[in-house]
């Protein structure tokens, strides 16, 4: 018979470090665009992110040091940024090669800046505040040329004219102002809107464009100075944001202007999440973007064309923002920027493609992993509290707090998901969904109606419920399929943990031993024992066969959330409500590693097929991936014993050759006090050794002297070491300088661990030396009488 392949030993897991993280880049308000590059900016908190478009990756950032930005502007030849912040300051930066903040000064306002604009040539800034003021910069010179008053209450748009000195004011009472920078007076009031004006636009020297939230459009001729617009074109929706198409993008709706005719066309972003273009001659619509399910209820809040491309940007009201190719409007990629609370998330797709993101919101998010494009799938109209993925890895599983479940397919070619079929029957929330391991033939759901429901799949991804059972006391917060789908387990707030029948639905056995209730329920892929993680902070291990607890891990100082199997069941990973990631080893029932993952409670944790990669989430909106370096530590740990033997081997053959100069040289670059202690002993013994050492510590750097002193310090706690420790303690003391010493990190520290161990030391030699004397005296005397 042929031998069989020995199997491959099974190598633990010792170490996962943090790869990357997806962290939010916009919290709210106005996204600017570059002109000359395609980076977005965003207002994040007291940070502006700086986003590249293609990538989706945030590549860097402005800092204000936790004063929370109210507005910003991008200059139109991209040289500069202004930002306003809550605690009225404005500041300029650069940010083209290096970011670094440039000028700082106060905006004058009594309330925080909320809009801002440069005039074309980038040399003039107004600022429109909350107070009801707008200030006019000099940007070159660094002073305020204008002040203007009488706005009532917040001017929510300022813009100048691209032609003139003429700057356009929009505030509360929803006229239009025209202001004069040569006369430094007000001219013109403009009042036709009957609703808070969005934006000011200029199509050209003439024609301005206004839009609002009374559902209108309002084109105005600025070069008669008429009082009234000359075309009004409803739109039927609260407009945020308009763009003026250039005339070389106009094809790109398939509109084709006669050869007389004049006009312009306005692309309008709104309440409805819907982007339409208008003709502005006839005020008719001519072109609607198709309906995209990731838009719809959403609404728009902000759009800008990216210059120098065929592309846009446009942002809803829950941070997506899309990135639309001006041919049809269509959503290229869309990208989260920010995801509120994550709940849980799972991998998805071939090779670990995607990752799916459950927020604390009605829509689910599925993620490219390379790419960080975003789909948003809105099915469910309350929270979703869980997905899981079936083994296929193309089709997935969600609950909501709309007593629902979803079946969910993404295709492989397009990778786009869509919504095979809705599972209605819970009377409450469903808070646990999982699905089987093997063929895709069931699911089951846990409810707050503390029932368990089994659901089986059909070939055509129908969903019957074949079996309801009462399963618990109280909210059932996990449930998990065993790996040969015949067995359920589930986990309650009541304490408990049960064992079910897949066929009939019926009870095997209860798991208790808990004190609070179970956050989480898992199989193990290779032995018959069950895990569940609970509010008591610790992670029990039971015995599939007589429901008897095996083991306890405790380590969690709170709640354990979420526990995951990996490396074959031999090891587990845990996260809590303290946001750490812990690693244990079962056998040796201990934690080998802790990384502090989250500010917040880490709700989420998967891994991926073979556990390379582990991926958390949490309260704190980020999502952290975790790479398994073992073996990179492992040939870490192998080169530095190596290297250590040889250093060893090193010294020795120094102190064999009374190389004593390079020998302490080599133990104080090394940080090795012991092995110092052992040259500075071997030196005492030669006859000139004092000579040797004063002679040496002279030619010490500063840093090397500070590394001997921290030696000394561990030396002299010792009385066996106290001769050496000093010796060389007054070498330094002879050989530096006062004020060096004062150099030298922690140096008072370092007195005060010297100061109680020299004094000890003393009033044993002094003691040693009255016992001495006394011996001599009694020698003395024997002598006299002799």
């Amino acid at each position: 018979k042929p031998k069989a392949k020995p199997q491959a030993k099974l190598q633990l897991r010792t170490k996962y470090d943090l790869i990357k993280k997806w962290e939010p880049f916009f919290t709210g308000g106005r996204v600017e665009v570059s002109n000359s590059e395609n980076y977005l900016l965003c207002v994040c908190g007291d940070k502006i992110k700086i986003v590249n478009v293609d990538s989706g990756l945030v590549e860097k950032e402005l800092s204000h040091d936790g004063d929370d930005v109210t507005c910003l502007a991008v200059s139109p030849d991209d040289s500069m940024i202004v930002t306003s912040t809550k605690s009225l300051l404005l500041k300029q930066w650069e940010w083209k090669m290096e970011v670094k903040c440039v000028r700082t000064w106060r905006a004058i306002h009594m309330f925080p800046v909320v809009s801002m604009d440069f005039d074309p040539t980038s040399t003039l800034l107004a600022t429109g505040g909350s107070d009801g003021t707008i200030k006019v910069w000099d940007m070159i010179r660094q002073y305020c040329t204008h002040n203007f008053r009488g706005s009532p209450g917040i001017v929510n748009c300022v813009a100048f004219h691209p032609n003139n000195l003429t700057l356009y004011s929009a505030a509360d009472d929803y006229n239009i102002r025209v202001w004069d920078l040569n006369s430094s007076k007000l001219v013109k009031v403009l009042n036709s809107h009957v609703s808070s004006v969005t934006c000011l636009k200029f199509s050209n020297v003439d024609c301005l464009v206004s839009a609002g939230r009374d559902n209108v459009v309002c084109l105005w001729n600025v070069k008669e100075g008429g009082n009234e617009p000359y075309k009004v074109i409803p739109v039927f929706e609260s407009v945020e944001a308009v763009i003026l198409v250039p005339k070389e993008l106009e094809k790109c709706f398939n509109f084709e202007r006669k050869e007389n005719e004049t006009g312009f066309l306005i692309i309008t972003a709104g309440s409805k999440g819907q982007l339409r273009v208008w003709e502005s001659s006839n005020g008719k619509c001519v072109f609607t973007n198709p309906d995209n399910d990731s838009n719809v209820a959403s609404g728009y809040i902000h759009a800008k064309l990216i210059p120098d491309t065929n592309k846009m940007v446009a942002v809803t009201f829950d941070h997506c923002i899309d990135c639309l190719d001006m041919n049809g409007l269509v959503v290229n990629k869309q990208m989260v920027g920010y995801n509120d609370e994550i709940v849980d998330l799972k991998l998805l797709g071939k090779n670990d493609s995607h990752i799916i993101v459950v927020t604390n919101s009605p829509h689910i998010k599925v993620f490219n992993m390379k790419t960080s494009a975003c789909q948003v799938l809105k099915k469910h109209s309350d929270t979703v509290l869980c997905v899981d993925v079936f083994k296929n890895r193309t089709h997935f599983v969600s609950s909501s707090k709309d007593n629902t479940v979803c079946l969910w397919r993404m295709e492989e070619n397009t990778y786009a998901v869509t919504c095979l079929v809705v599972g209605a029957g819970h009377t409450h929330d469903v808070g646990a969904v999982t699905c089987c391991n093997n063929k895709m033939e069931f699911l089951v759901s846990g409810s707050q109606d503390q029932t368990l429901k089994i659901w089986t799949i059909n070939e055509t991804f129908q969903l019957r419920v074949k079996h309801t059972v009462m399963a618990h006391s109280k909210n059932i917060n996990s449930i998990v399929v065993s790996p040969n789908d015949k067995l359920i387990a589930s986990g309650s707030q009541d304490k408990l943990a049960k064992l079910w029948k897949v066929s009939d639905g019926s009870v095997v056995g209860t798991f208790k031993g808990h004190k609070r209730g179970i956050w989480c329920v898992q199989f193990s892929p290779m032995d018959q024992v069950l895990a569940t993680s609970s509010a008591d902070g610790s992670i029990k291990l039971w015995s599939l066969s007589d429901f008897t607890c095996l083991k306890t891990l405790e380590g969690h100082d709170c709640s354990v959330l979420k526990v995951i199997f990996i490396a074959k069941g031999t090891q587990m990973v845990s996260c809590g409500s303290d946001g750490l990631l812990k690693l244990w080893t079962i056998k040796l029932s201990e934690c080998i590693q802790t990384v502090e993952a989250h500010d917040e409670k880490a709700w989420a944790l998967c891994s991926d097929v073979e556990d390379t990669m582990i991926i958390s989430g949490g309260a704190d909106s980020i999502i952290s991936f975790w790479k398994d370096v073992t073996d990179e530590q492992r040939r870490e740990d192998i080169e530095a014993k190596q290297k250590t033997m040889l250093h060893h081997q090193e010294l020795q053959n120094l102190l064999q050759e009374k190389k004593y100069e390079k020998a302490l040289h080599f133990a104080i670059k090394l940080s090795q006090p012991f092995t110092a202690l052992n040259v500075i002993k071997e030196l005492m013994w030669e006859t000139d050794g004092y000579d040797f050492l004063n002679k040496y510590l002279s030619i010490l750097r500063l840093d090397q002297k500070s590394e001997l002193l921290k030696f000394v310090v561990s030396w002299n706690t010792n009385s066996r070491n106290c001769h050496e420790a000093h010796a060389v303690l007054k070498a330094l003391l002879s050989n530096t300088a006062p004020e060096d010493f004062e150099q030298i990190e922690n140096y008072q520290s370092v007195i005060e661990s010297l100061l109680p161990y020299t004094e000890r030391h003393f009033h044993r030699m002094n003691k040693i030396s009255q016992q001495a004397t006394f011996v001599d005296y009694t020698w003395q005397l024997i002598k006299m009488k002799e």
